[in-house]
């Protein structure tokens, strides 16, 4: 078994409702899938829950486990507009014919250059003897995810 911590920001220069709209709008949501470069993907919005899949190559380390290719999906479930200028969600990431799963909590509040988005949560891969190398890997690839959504939030909240 590996379990691995994962925590990470966004940090956008917008108010929280503006980048609440740009986190559930399939335009925004396609254009991060693009800009990892996938073999193909498929965006779903339906009210406050957003789903993007993305088949990717497979990193060397999983690939006789997977195979050449992996799809991996993620999931966010908002919480319906709460009291004041904040966001709440449910994150789940899996990867499909893999035993990995990110389970955790999305924030979205003010701050920052002005709003923070905010991922917490536990990475679980359940692979006997591999898991901790396995988490070790997947963890960064995670993360680069989220610097591109920065860097395409950007672009997207300048136009």
């Amino acid at each position: 078994m590996g379990d691995m911590e994962i925590h990470a920001t966004n940090d956008f220069a917008a108010p929280v409702p503006t980048v609440f709209a740009m986190l559930t709008d399939r335009v925004f949501l396609r254009a991060v899938c693009l800009a990892t470069d996938p073999l193909e993907h498929e965006v779903d919005v339906e009210g406050l829950r957003t789903s993007t899949r993305r088949v990717m190559p497979t990193p060397s380390v999983v690939s006789r486990l997977a195979g050449p290719t992996m799809a991996i999906v993620d999931q966010i479930t908002w919480e319906p507009d709460g009291v004041g200028p904040s966001r709440h969600g449910a994150a789940h990431i899996t990867v499909e014919g893999l035993p990995a799963e990110l389970i955790g909590t999305v924030t979205l509040v003010e701050g920052g250059r002005g709003a923070v988005l905010s991922y917490d949560g536990e990475l679980t891969v359940n692979v006997p003897f591999l898991g901790p190398g396995l988490a070790r890997q997947a963890a960064p690839l995670l993360l680069e995810a989220l610097e591109i959504q920065q860097r395409v939030g950007d672009e997207y909240l300048a136009t």
